[in-house]
């Protein structure tokens, strides 16, 4: 029984991937192998949007999500910062990256940290990564 809701989860993933023309491999979520996962989902979601501001909505897992880039100096350097957060699956869990030389490299590693920080902690049912793309139903 568990392999045939793994085999339709896999299924509706694929299907909707295709409808979005966005890949991501959930094959990682499914085994609970939530650093790859976080990898996968949070690297989809990134290629999913165009443009970032310094605080921006974002729809993904079914939910409203924000995330938050800020730029600054490190050791007389220009770094980017950000942070990523789902209010509705966790009010406290943010996804955080710093010092990356690049704004959007900051917002992707920040994702990727959400997700897998969310993965380990329990906080994403398979439904809401297989609807990483935030689409309703």
């Amino acid at each position: 029984m568990n392999q045939l809701l793994i085999s339709f989860v896999l299924l509706a993933v694929a299907v909707a991937a295709l409808h979005a023309q966005t890949t991501a491999d959930l094959t990682s979520c499914l085994s609970a192998n939530w650093i790859q996962c976080g990898l996968s989902v949070g690297t989809g979601i990134y290629q999913s949007l165009h443009s970032w501001n310094d605080y921006q909505p974002v729809n993904a897992f079914g939910t409203q999500c924000n995330t938050q880039v800020k730029g600054g100096f490190y050791r007389w350097k220009w770094v980017w910062d950000a942070h990523f957060q789902c209010p509705s699956i966790s009010p406290t869990l943010q996804g955080t990256s710093s010092a990356w030389k690049s704004r959007n490299g900051a917002v992707e590693h920040a994702i990727q940290n959400y997700v897998t920080q969310a993965g380990q902690h329990g906080l994403l049912t398979k439904e809401q990564i297989a609807n990483w793309q935030g689409k309703s139903g």
